[in-house]
């Protein structure tokens, strides 16, 4: 039912603002609020507590904009291992993450419109369970695609996707987290981001 109404929420303000675009907005923070109902993603083996990110963006010139976005993870989960019995113990793993972007816009639409980003991204991944207490250093690089619609009265939203490669020092902090902070999804070869749907403010 929360869901339900949340998403009913957006249709409305949309529908109110669909006509009265205004190109003269130069700053916007935003966030993923789909990130709020990643335990439906996660799935049953994962108990993710605090999952989310804020984006802050600023127009440098019609065609380029500067965004910086700061987010969070929070998880645990219950491992069991067989031996000669049963045996259960609780990990949590906590992430950060920064990831700077140069987003590029060919139609010179400003903070607005399609747009290019291509980015690198930091972060930190502890592990803690009972038989590990790991701090791993995450590096990485990445592209999205999508757009941005912003309205007069500053309701901002944003539909895009990427692909994007992360390293961790040492290796192997994939194996611990069913979705990064940012909302991407931590692959072999690759993280995915499906969807980046935001919702935010323009100023």
């Amino acid at each position: 039912m929360k869901k339900i109404l949340f998403f009913l929420a957006i249709i409305v303000v949309i529908n109110q603002n669909m006509f009265s675009q205004d190109a003269e907005k130069k700053f916007t923070i935003q966030a993923n609020p789909l990130l709020w109902f990643s335990d439906v993603i996660a799935g049953d083996n994962y108990d993710i507590l605090f999952l989310t990110d804020l984006e802050g963006q600023i127009k440098i010139t019609n065609r380029t904009n500067i965004s910086l976005t700061l987010s969070f993870l929070l998880n645990q989960r219950t491992i069991t291992e067989y031996l000669y019995i049963p045996y259960e113990y609780k990990e949590k793993v906590y992430q950060i993450n920064f990831k700077p972007m140069l987003v590029f816009r060919p139609a010179g639409t400003g903070i607005e419109g399609f747009y290019l980003g291509f980015y690198p991204n930091i972060g930190l991944l502890h592990v803690d369970n009972d038989k590990k207490n790991q701090l791993y250093t995450e590096l990485g690089f990445g592209i999205d695609v999508g757009y941005k619609w912003v309205f007069k009265s500053g309701f901002t939203m944003q539909l895009g996707g990427g692909l994007g490669k992360t390293f961790s020092i040492p290796e192997g902090s994939k194996q611990y987290i069913p979705i990064n902070s940012d909302g991407s999804f931590p692959l072999t070869y690759t993280d995915i981001h499906l969807l980046d749907f935001k919702l935010g403010y323009s100023f």
